[in-house]
């Protein structure tokens, strides 16, 4: 009975990264692209938290591609790459997460940006809310991960064709602080605390100025927040948790069994963090009018060219 069961458990997870995953890897991939698009055409280039936008969808097309597609060969189709090739572990180790941290940084740059440009203060918001300014936070936020994850990654190798670390320090120090710190609990502060200030901000405007427009900012601000910081959590508190546990029980004896329903639920809260890299442009269209316009004005433009 229990080995029935778990084969089918191991049976779920290849059709998960095969159905799931390709649906995710399909939707993040028009999605991003078409942020892309948007966020490079001329009106947009100019403002500076497009530009921490235009980094972020750039980076999470670059996470699919270097991550999510190749579980879905190795873990759905069964097909191997790794050949105990530990420069390769090495390689990918360091551009997964370097680029995974880059996105979710800049996606809380361009939140902080959003709220320095509703500051009353004119000296401030010149300052800070630049394309210099937005370029090289963007630069060293790319620095940063890369030097944070180098030395770690030196540990990496490859074992029975997957990537483990050799080093418990670095693999608990990992675990226990700099992933649930980067992945959920630091970026949820930041984007809620600039989001409720981007509202309080607009609120403070005076009243000859307040606007409907200032309204409708303030309702879509709203909404934006209560979903964003939705898929924030479903993405990162079930990696987090999983990846916590599964350094916490490393050492622990399991039965076959136990090793098939954790490996399930890895598996599903992989899939799970890839939430926040595909569903950008998507909250964009249903929750921002300015990009939906913006959208379905260039395609009109280019279906009467």
């Amino acid at each position: 009975m229990a080995a029935n069961t778990q084969d089918v458990l191991n049976t779920t997870v290849i059709y998960l990264n095969i159905i799931v995953g390709i649906l995710i890897f399909i939707i993040g991939l028009i999605g991003n692209c078409l942020n892309i698009y948007v966020f490079t055409r001329p009106i947009y280039r100019t403002r500076p938290t497009n530009i921490y936008l235009l980094a972020f969808s750039i980076t999470s097309l670059i996470q699919l591609i270097h991550t999510l597609l190749p579980r879905i060969i190795s873990d759905g189709f069964q097909i191997t790459f790794i050949h105990n090739n530990t420069t390769y572990c090495q390689a990918r180790n360091l551009i997964s997460a370097s680029v995974t941290l880059t996105a979710i940084t800049c996606l809380c740059l361009a939140s902080i940006n959003q709220l320095i440009s509703t500051s009353r203060h004119a000296r401030i918001r010149a300052r800070w809310t630049s394309k210099t300014v937005a370029f090289c936070a963007i630069g060293i936020t790319i620095i940063v991960w890369v030097l944070t994850y180098l030395p770690s990654t030196l540990y990496v190798r490859a074992v029975n064709n997957n990537c483990v670390s050799t080093n418990r320090t670095a693999s608990a120090s990992s675990s226990y602080g700099l992933i649930p710190l980067s992945y959920t609990i630091c970026p949820l502060i930041v984007m809620i605390y600039s989001n409720h200030g981007i509202i309080h901000n607009l609120r403070e405007t005076p009243v000859t100025v307040l606007t409907m427009t200032n309204k409708r900012l303030i309702r879509q601000v709203q909404r934006m927040l209560f979903v964003q910081s939705l898929i924030l959590i479903l993405s990162g508190v079930p990696f987090t948790v999983l990846t916590v546990y599964s350094t916490a029980t490393a050492t622990v004896a399991k039965d076959s069994l136990r090793m098939s329903i954790e490996n399930l639920l890895t598996h599903i809260s992989r899939l799970f963090f890839y939430l926040n890299y595909i569903s950008s442009f998507y909250i964009y269209v249903f929750m921002s009018n300015d990009f939906r316009s913006r959208l379905f004005n260039r395609q009109n433009q280019i279906g009467t060219n």
